[in-house]
């Protein structure tokens, strides 16, 4: 009995040792697995969530290339890699992650703290058949960009209200030779399938539904088809449309090739940057004008392309790290951080109040558009075989000027196709 006693005793002796030891082994250690870009604003988010105490965040940098960060990314979650804690995603990869059980649906209260005050659009690119899995990190959207001196020479005031494609075809093609191009993307590229999508949608259809059946073979995707025909083969076709890409399209709009172009936000800082670096650009930068995406349907709104990425927890993290990782996640998708990486990198936020952030209007002028394009955006489809969805997309429907009303049917087949596999 006194045997039994001394042991029992020095059992709960150790109790307090034992806690001391976990206290000293410090916070828990967490990897975030990104992209290369936005190396700064990464660093000051980093710093400012671990000063909380709780977690210390490293970065792991992912390889450039969307491909090459999804190759590597599920070579990894498959695997089960304890040390993929973090991970940004793009917004299209949130179906196929979730499926495949690569990474963890969200607690409901770190739901409701990503959630709260998230532009719609941004949200949607998060959830996968009713549970969220990512919380939005950065977020965009593409407007309709302009000649402002142009635009009045063709008689039409995009800033006003949302044209229509026919309206804004029609007013670019009075334009004089040289001057009326309309720059879209057009190249067999993701950008491609972006711009697709977005015609869909705003015709107020799918690409495809919910279950995955498709839903090209449609007064919405022949609308879709009858824009990129007259853009491909009316008088403000680009020369090259078939290979135009963000890039490509800028420099179109820069040097005036082009009087209209959708593009993303970014091009607004760059030619800013331009214009201080050349005094000549200065003029022309001036002469931006920048409005909602054009519609497709006369009286329905459009629903504009959404780009952006996301912060998901890896699936390997062990168990008593992952709420450790939920709150970084959190932390990392804070309002604060949301504005740091915009101000830093030229990204838009997917919360709303930073759009009414001062320092953002001040460096943003187009903010209440691109606020308001995202809160409307339309996320590309949620599917488990997205790259092959796109894929398919992307050959239909190239080269643009190949395209008529029945390549709708022709690209509902693909797809369908694709989705099957």
């Amino acid at each position: 009995m006194k045997k039994l006693l001394r042991l029992a005793v020095a059992a709960l002796a150790a109790l307090p040792l034992a806690a001391c030891a976990s206290e000293s082994e410090g916070p828990v250690a967490l990897t975030w697995w990104q992209g290369p870009n936005a190396d700064t604003p990464t660093q000051a988010a980093v710093a400012a969530c671990n000063r909380e105490g709780k977690y210390t965040i490293k970065v792991e940098t992912l390889p450039e290339g969307s491909d090459k960060q999804r190759e590597q990314l599920v070579r990894r979650l498959s695997a089960k890699d304890r040390a993929v804690n973090l991970i940004t995603l793009d917004v299209v990869w949130t179906a196929e992650f979730a499926e495949a059980g690569w990474i963890l649906p969200l607690p409901e209260s770190t739901t409701r703290t990503v959630s709260e005050g998230t532009l719609g659009g941004a949200m949607k690119s998060a959830t996968w058949k009713g549970k969220v899995y990512a919380a939005p990190l950065l977020s965009g959207s593409q407007l309709l960009w302009y000649r402002k001196s142009r635009a009045q020479q063709a008689g039409i005031d995009p800033a006003k209200g949302e044209l229509t494609w026919e309206q804004l075809l029609t007013a670019a093609g009075s334009l004089p030779d040289g001057e009326r191009g309309v720059a879209t993307p057009g190249n067999r590229y993701e950008g491609y399938t972006v711009f697709i999508n977005a015609l869909v949608a705003s015709a107020g259809g799918q690409i495809v539904d919910p279950d995955g059946n498709p839903g090209l073979d449609t007064d919405a995707g022949r609308a879709a088809a009858t824009v990129i025909s007259s853009l491909a083969s009316g008088p403000s076709a680009l020369k090259g449309m078939s290979t135009l890409d963000e890039e490509t399209m800028r420099a179109a709009f820069e040097n005036g090739e082009a009087s209209f172009m959708t593009n993303w936000g970014y091009v607004y800082a760059a030619a800013a940057d331009r214009a201080r670096k050349e005094p000549g650009f200065k003029k022309v930068f001036d002469d931006y004008g920048w409005a909602r995406y054009p519609r497709v349907v006369q009286g329905s709104p459009s629903a504009p392309p959404l780009g952006g990425s996301n912060l998901a927890v890896g699936a390997g993290t062990p168990e008593d790290q992952r709420q450790s990782a939920f709150a970084a996640l959190a932390c990392l998708t804070s309002t604060q951080s949301q504005k740091t990486f915009m101000l830093q990198s030229g990204i838009p936020a997917a919360r709303s109040s930073v759009y009414d952030d001062p320092e953002v209007r001040a460096k943003f002028p187009f903010a209440d558009v691109m606020r308001d394009s995202i809160a409307e955006a339309a996320p590309r489809p949620m599917a488990r075989k997205y790259n092959a969805l796109s894929t398919a997309i992307q050959t239909a429907f190239h080269p643009p000027a190949s395209v008529t009303a029945g390549t709708a049917a022709k690209a509902n087949a693909a797809v369908s196709e694709a989705v099957k596999q």
